[in-house]
């Protein structure tokens, strides 16, 4: 699907931070909660726990990568057992990605979906939910996809979903409503601004097939 590269360069930046700095945010976590006492060993206890799931990270994305959903089960099995974890979230997504990639939307919708109820990062659930809005449209659920656009707020994110609903409208037949959310897409942050004047390019020609479409038949309809 249209997007995902863009997006995946985002979401492999957060997971090589995670990798980075996931050490450092167990380390605050265990200071706020252990405070003097006893907290070499906490300290100890919790940067051995995550560097176990971090292994256990890096082998069940690896196989996903390698066996696509044939490795699903395995990989839903981590996600549960670390729905607390930023590792999970990220999971969650890539399974989503190797879904869409053999067009099983549904499964992706159910992934996206997840991530965006239970992940508490900032960065990641603009992402989640474009992706989201964009699986739900595959699987022809407009409203639905429409309304989970509108849940991104962030300026930062607005070109990327205005360019989305652009989208939407073409895949409903309204161009008037695509030229609008691709002309407001330019305008954004971040616009990908050579494609969507592509974009706005291909929108003109379809009005004018439209156009014509409607002239011939007017002029059958009169003979």
């Amino acid at each position: 699907m249209e997007g995902y590269a863009t997006e995946e360069q985002q979401v492999e930046a957060l997971k090589s931070w995670w990798k980075s700095n996931g050490n450092a945010v167990i380390f605050g976590t265990v200071l706020g909660l252990a405070g003097l006492v006893g907290f070499r060993y906490y300290n100890d206890s919790q940067l051995t726990g995550q560097e176990e799931l971090s292994a256990a990270y890096d082998t069940v994305v690896t196989e996903l990568s390698e066996n696509g959903l044939a490795a699903k089960a395995t990989t839903q099995t981590f996600i549960d057992a670390n729905s607390g974890n930023a590792y999970a979230t990220l999971t969650a997504l890539q399974l989503a990605a190797e879904a869409v990639k053999k067009q099983d939307f549904a499964e992706a919708e159910k992934q996206l979906s997840w991530v965006a109820k239970n992940s508490n990062q900032a960065s990641i659930l603009p992402i989640a939910n474009i992706r989201l809005a964009r699986v739900q449209a595959q699987l022809q659920n407009f409203d639905a996809a429409l309304a989970t656009l509108d849940t991104v707020t962030l300026d930062t994110f607005a070109s990327k979903t205005a360019e989305v609903k652009g989208d939407i409208y073409v895949q409903q037949g309204d161009l008037n409503a695509a030229r609008s959310a691709y002309e407001a897409a330019l305008a954004g942050i971040g616009a990908n601004t050579q494609l969507l004047k592509l974009k706005l390019d291909d929108l003109a020609i379809a009005g004018v097939a439209d156009d014509l479409d409607a002239a011939i038949a007017g002029e059958l309809n009169d003979k």
